[in-house]
């Protein structure tokens, strides 16, 4: 492509390529020509960590590529990223997986007779659960902690288990313990055979940088690592 010189010792901006991915993560390749006797004084305004000279909105990521030609200009190609929303949105597409887990679960049971039987190394199950993914950008000084776990019902089937609930719990009726985020308390629910499983949480995530935005794919699932039943007999 030919360029008409006007004279000026600045970097002059040849070309841009926009890209905006489905994370919200947008990035543009932006090339750059200039005197090449001034290319030493120039090149530190395209460093790494600096915002692109015409799109301060965008961050470049890595110093540019550098190339001196044979006609007295230097060619600078920068790219840099940004971002047209972070956080989870509406419009942030999630993709439901599943896993199968083998979990031990902590017992504690208090019957009405005044036994109580306490398992402390779990009941062995075998479980198929659902997971949700979903790929967006956050600034890089934000964790994913702050999320708020995903609005979507998770759900879960037991394939196989060594020692049934059933066969612990007979036909009595029982409640359990819940603690309650949003009181800090904890409260007795009746429990139900099928829903022995109630906790979700990350239990993955990549996370790549793009100088002040980073590109995140977080997925959530059941929390059976910190699972547990603390059961009391009602009838």
């Amino acid at each position: 492509m030919a360029h008409i010189y006007h004279g000026s010792d600045d970097l002059i901006l040849t070309d841009v390529q926009k890209q905006d991915f489905p994370s919200n993560l947008s990035r543009i390749d932006a090339t750059y020509k200039c005197r090449t006797t001034e290319a030493d004084n120039l090149a530190p305004l395209l460093a790494a960590g600096n915002r692109l000279p015409e799109y301060p909105a965008y961050i470049i990521r890595q110093n540019p590529t550098r190339e001196t030609g044979q006609d007295g200009f230097t060619t600078f190609r920068a790219s840099s990223f940004s971002s047209t929303g972070t956080g989870i949105s509406t419009s942030t597409p999630a993709v439901f997986g599943a896993i199968i887990s083998s979990v031990n679960i902590p017992i504690s049971i208090d019957y009405l007779t005044g036994a109580t039987l306490i398992n402390t190394q779990g009941l062995p199950f075998t479980v198929l659960s659902d997971t949700i993914t979903r790929t967006f950008t956050l600034a890089a000084n934000v964790s994913v902690t702050t999320l708020a776990l995903p609005a979507e019902t998770l759900n879960y089937k037991i394939v196989s288990s060594t020692e049934s609930i059933d066969t612990l719990l007979a036909n009595g009726t029982y409640v359990r313990d819940v603690y309650n985020n949003a009181t800090g308390l904890t409260v007795s629910v009746p429990f139900d055979r099928n829903n022995i499983f109630t906790k979700v949480a990350i239990i993955n995530v990549n996370r790549s940088t793009y100088g002040g935005v980073d590109e995140v794919q977080c997925t959530w699932g059941y929390d059976f690592a910190n699972a547990g039943l603390t059961l009391r007999q009602t009838a």
